[in-house]
């Protein structure tokens, strides 16, 4: 998978870029709570962002549809497929509208 470059994101808090040498620990903590049958079970993934204020994390998962995930983390080993809750995007730009700008909005009230 070709790596997303986080700097084409003008982040809005609560939003972060994550630090690639941070991805391979939350790759693993996602890794870890999904059981069999959740909809990222065997995907390849890429650590992009965080919420500052939650355990919501944006994944990137490539070049096809959709192509970012949020997960809320919950460090826990989950066995039924809905968890950790997820929500997939089927690109940045719908992330961005959808998801941090509505984010940041609700966070600055």
């Amino acid at each position: 998978m070709t790596k997303f470059d986080t700097s084409q994101i003008h982040w809005r808090v609560p939003w972060w870029p994550v630090p690639p040498e941070h991805d391979a620990g939350t790759v693993a903590e996602l890794q870890r709570e999904m059981p069999t049958g959740h909809v990222l079970f065997g995907r390849t993934v890429q650590t992009v962002g965080r919420r500052q204020d939650c355990d919501d994390v944006l994944f990137y998962l490539g070049e096809s549809v959709p192509q970012f995930a949020v997960v809320h983390l919950t460090y826990a080993r989950e066995t039924r497929p809905e968890w950790p809750s997820t929500a997939l995007f089927d690109t940045l730009e719908a992330w961005i509208q959808q998801c941090m700008i509505p984010d940041a909005e609700d966070f600055g009230s």
